[in-house]
């Protein structure tokens, strides 16, 4: 038996009635988001329902990596819920619920958790690594079904933006990028997101990056 397993038949004993699994119009969303080489990716999932959530459950694979650790940072945690999963490991089960029929999340789009994933630093400059969601479910107090509409995520992966290698963004990368402005060749750092050119989006990666380690 899994701790998720584990985890979800004690809920089932908590609760002061049969946990059924909730409304109908729950959305699970992974985030899109971006990742430069040999840092780590910040995933965050949202849930958007019309009924409440008494507790919810899925796995999530970020292509083949590994997801090192999962941050409970929703606010829905600063009340009785708890969470539990099996990371760090390759699609990792994830769930949470709350004890008290109060801390039940009222309808709305709700922050739930951040997945964190080491983007290994080989990996090419362009890569869009898929986050996919599986095994979803929610529950709740009350026996409602839930439609659920999982939507899958992604990472872009990025060259630096610290094209000096001194350890921050800043002017002297920017001269560096200009500098390359124009046609490149795969190798050229300046090309942040590896299409071959260094234009307007990777001056645009630059500066969302500024003094930042790249």
């Amino acid at each position: 038996m899994t701790s998720f397993t584990i985890h979800m038949t004690t809920l089932a004993v908590l609760l002061p009635c049969t946990a059924a699994l909730a409304g109908d119009g729950v959305l699970l969303k992974a985030a899109d988001t971006n990742c430069t080489q040999g840092q780590t990716a910040e995933i965050q999932i949202r849930a958007t329902t019309v009924d409440l959530i008494g507790g919810f459950g899925f796995n999530v694979a970020p292509g083949s990596l590994e997801v090192s650790d999962v941050r409970y940072d929703g606010p829905i945690f600063s009340t009785s819920w708890d969470g539990w999963d099996d990371a760090p490991a390759l699609n990792p089960s994830v769930g949470a619920a709350c004890i008290f029929t109060e801390d039940q999340v009222d309808p709305g789009d709700h922050n739930l958790v951040t997945i964190e994933v080491p983007i290994p630093a080989n990996t090419p400059a362009g890569t869009v690594i898929p986050v996919d969601l599986s095994n979803v479910m929610f529950f709740n107090y009350f026996g409602d079904t839930p439609s659920l509409d999982p939507r899958n995520g992604s990472v872009t992966v990025y060259r630096t933006s610290d094209l000096s290698n001194n350890g921050s963004v800043g002017a002297e990368d920017l001269g560096l990028l200009i500098a390359s402005w124009g046609p490149a060749s795969p190798k050229t750092l300046a090309d942040l997101d590896g299409n071959n050119v260094v234009d307007g989006a990777d001056l645009g990666r630059m500066i969302d990056r500024w003094t930042t380690e790249g």
